[in-house]
């Protein structure tokens, strides 16, 4: 009795872990379906040149050192690429300038950020200053801050800066803060 009450035991457990492993497997396939879905829709954004910076405002320095001024697009991809929020640049000191500006939607949803920003390399961002998130069934929907020296990181030939420290104050979820000041134009 008690090997046949055991071998049920076993079988409900396998079963339950069986059941377990398979939602992780859909959860993990929603995931990148969505991720890849998002990535397709910010490219397509890029291609069409929604969010191409003022040019104006953004004349290409020959040393590659210098921010030029002016507003740029910025996005979290959780608010979306669609309708980017904006960043100001101004010049205050030596190769520093002050950002500031963010995105934001109907539902409360927003990104903030603000402090300096210079330029190191040709395709990486110095940041030091504070940047907020809040996203609805992210973090339990409360701000998320990041708080001093960030960078910002423009991989291959991308036209946009990504905050390099992506993991959101929730631990596993990944938030992609972007800033579309061009990999030519500071």
């Amino acid at each position: 009795m008690k090997n046949k009450f055991l071998s049920l035991m076993m079988l409900v457990a396998f079963y339950s872990c069986n059941q377990t492993a398979k939602q992780t497997d859909i959860n993990q396939s929603d995931s990148i379906a969505k991720l890849q879905k998002e990535n397709d829709s910010l490219e397509n954004v890029i291609s069409k040149n929604v969010l191409k910076p003022d040019s104006t405002l953004n004349k290409v320095d020959d040393t590659f050192k210098k921010v030029k001024g002016g507003v740029h697009p910025v996005t979290l991809q959780w608010i979306g690429w669609d309708k980017p929020g904006s960043v100001k640049v101004e010049p205050i000191e030596g190769d520093w300038y002050s950002i500031k500006g963010g995105q934001e939607n109907t539902s409360g949803q927003y990104l903030k950020i603000e402090g300096k920003i210079k330029r190191i390399t040709e395709k990486e961002l110095l940041f030091d200053g504070k940047i907020i998130t809040k996203v609805t069934g992210i973090n339990s929907g409360e701000p998320c801050l990041k708080n001093g020296e960030q960078t910002f990181f423009a991989k291959g030939d991308r036209k946009y800066f990504r905050l390099q420290n992506m993991t959101n104050c929730e631990g596993g979820t990944v938030d992609y803060v972007d800033i579309y000041i061009g990999t030519s134009s500071l």
